[in-house]
């Protein structure tokens, strides 16, 4: 590290110091991150974001901020647990994504500020008041997934016109998914497509769900965002369209990035990353319902021309020229 980096990054823990306030016997400000998935090292690429968005405001785990964890490993049942016991180590603030934590920890808590780092439609689940005005402890980073559903549908039947059977793929105990799931159904219904509609209700039920998939005759796949068996079994979701010959369109990336053939969606790792921005406003003392939910601000549409090539479908030049990138 040069001289001048050790300088500004000395002057800049300095400036923390002297803003944090006071909590605990002075100790450093208590963060609680509640997770649905397994923790994993090295963290998952959006969890890496908010901590680089931590660095980026002077905070360093271990030395100047601490960071409690607790995971539900993947079983949205073992939420409330985790959040109370999440909780019981008197956490200044909690951190967390998708709408069934939220509830969660809103369920433990009406008092602790809570930042949600993704979720879907905070106003309509009841999270908060109005985008504006959160009120209550809770703000953070949205995107209106179901907004896009009726783009993302559209965006199939312009690349595979022949589209007259479609299923859609949610989380059943998502009930973000869930809204976005049936908007998806009314725009496709709106386009004379033919429905099947598949709820995932556990990871041990995967393979029967997939058994249901094949023998629906859809023509293509539209999988819901949300957090549980759906992001648990993305990887094996992906493979069975590839393997099936099935054009799969979705609100994630990662599912594009591991098989599926497109999706319009946010830029999950930037809103984690603005999470950090709530953090830093929270520890300074800003009471979360002073602090409005922002919006997601960049939407991505992502092809994977290599899954395209495999599964015979030719993508138009226009789709390739607006896309904002193209993988293979």
């Amino acid at each position: 590290m040069t001289t001048r980096r050790k300088l500004l990054t000395a002057l800049g823990a300095a400036a923390l110091a002297a803003r944090i306030p006071a909590f605990a016997q002075g100790r450093p400000p208590r963060i609680g991150y509640l997770l649905i998935s397994p923790r994993r090292e090295p963290p998952s690429q959006e969890r890496q974001a908010f901590l680089d968005g931590l660095s980026e405001f002077g905070y360093v785990p271990g030395r100047n901020i601490e960071l409690i964890y607790r995971s539900a490993e993947g079983n949205v049942e073992f939420l409330g647990a985790m959040a109370r016991e999440l909780l019981e180590q008197k956490p200044d603030l909690v951190v967390t994504a998708g709408s069934e934590a939220i509830d969660a920890l809103r369920r433990a808590t009406t008092s602790v500020p809570i930042v949600f780092l993704a979720m879907g439609d905070p106003l309509g689940l009841g999270v908060v008041k109005s985008l504006a005005r959160p009120e209550g402890n809770v703000t953070g980073v949205s995107f209106l997934s179901a907004d896009l559903s009726a783009k993302r549908v559209q965006l199939l039947r312009d690349l595979v016109p022949g589209t007259k059977r479609l299923a859609v793929v949610w989380d059943a105990d998502n009930r973000n998914a869930e809204i976005e799931a049936e908007a998806a159904v009314v725009a496709a219904r709106r386009l004379s497509m033919a429905l099947v509609r598949v709820p995932l209700r556990s990871n041990a039920g995967i393979e029967a769900n997939l058994r249901q998939l094949a023998a629906s005759k859809a023509v293509a796949l539209y999988v819901a965002f949300g957090q549980g068996a759906v992001a648990e079994n993305r990887i094996a979701i992906a493979e069975f369209a590839l393997r099936e010959r099935m054009p799969l369109i979705s609100g994630w990336h990662f599912m594009t990035e591991g098989g599926g053939l497109l999706s319009y969606a946010p830029n999950i790792p930037s809103m984690f990353r603005r999470g950090a921005y709530y953090v830093d406003r929270i520890v300074r003392g800003i009471k979360p319902s002073e602090l409005p939910v922002e919006q997601a601000r960049s939407i991505e549409l992502v092809v994977n021309a290599r899954t395209a090539k495999a599964i015979g479908i030719s993508i138009p030049q226009s789709l390739l020229l607006r896309a904002d990138r193209v993988i293979g």
